[in-house]
This record gives C-alpha cells, structure tokens and sequence, in this order.
C-alpha cells in the first residue's frame, strides 16, 4: 500500500511540474529581436527590433530609402502592431508615409527564418503588402 501511495505521489508531482511548464509555454510572449532583412524587387527591407517596444523599418532602393522608426506591441499570436514616431526619406524614395502612419503584420519565426503576413495599414496598404510579406533571414551580429 505504501508504494502505491508513493508512486501515486511521484506520478502527481511530476504531472504538476509538466502542467506548470506548460503554463509557462502559455505565457510566453512572442516578441521578435533582432535585424531581419529581405531582398526582392531592387528593394531591401530592413526590420529592427533591436530596442524593446521600437522596431525601425528601412526600405532601400539603391541609394534612395525611408526609415520608419515605430511604437510597436506584439501580440501572443505573433502580430506586430506599429505606430509611426519618426520618418526619413533619404533621396527620391517614391513613397512618405503620413503623420499617424500605423501599420500591423502577423511575424512567424522559425531559428533564422521571419515570415511576414496579413500587413495591414492606414495609408500605402497595397504596395506595402507586396513589399512587406514574405520571408526574411536573421541579420548575424558582427563581433567586434
């Protein structure tokens, strides 16, 4: 009897460290960091998430570029939502984003791969979404 009851005892410790684990796994927020970069169409695209709560858009087209910089939250599912803080377009960039520029995608990670979908914004949706979506590979940090 006395095995049975300690059996039974290790059985239900261990079911409940493997629920709070779980829990754990639950709460776990999913917040890119990092640089990300895609390259398609002559235009590079750059996301920055190297500051909490920022993330630092710079779309390139040769010398030409704008650089958003962004108040952003994530969500538990993966979408980032962005609102425009600063932007700076540097030569004949074809396209300046309007004060209260806002902006959302849905960001999957997987090791050194970022998927972008479902963008979503207030001004410039269509070309945004064609530019945006896609796959990106993790920039390495250059040790110095």
């Amino acid at each position: 009897m006395f095995r049975l009851l300690s059996a039974v005892a290790v059985v239900a410790l261990l079911g409940g460290v493997m629920l709070a684990d779980d829990k754990k796994e639950d709460k776990k927020d999913v917040k890119p960091e990092g640089v990300w970069t895609k390259e398609a169409d002559q235009i590079t695209l750059t996301l920055d998430f190297s500051k909490a709560d920022v993330l630092v858009v710079t779309a390139a087209i040769g010398d030409n570029a704008l650089v958003i910089t962004s108040k952003t939250t994530v969500e538990k599912d993966g979408t980032v939502k962005a609102k425009m803080t600063k932007s700076e377009v540097k030569g004949d960039f074809p396209f300046k984003p309007m004060d209260g520029y806002e902006f959302s995608f849905k960001i999957k990670i997987d090791g050194k791969k970022a998927t972008i979908s479902d963008y979503t914004a207030n001004e410039g949706e269509e070309q945004g979404k064609n530019a945006v979506e896609g796959e990106y590979a993790k920039k390495e940090k250059k040790d110095n």
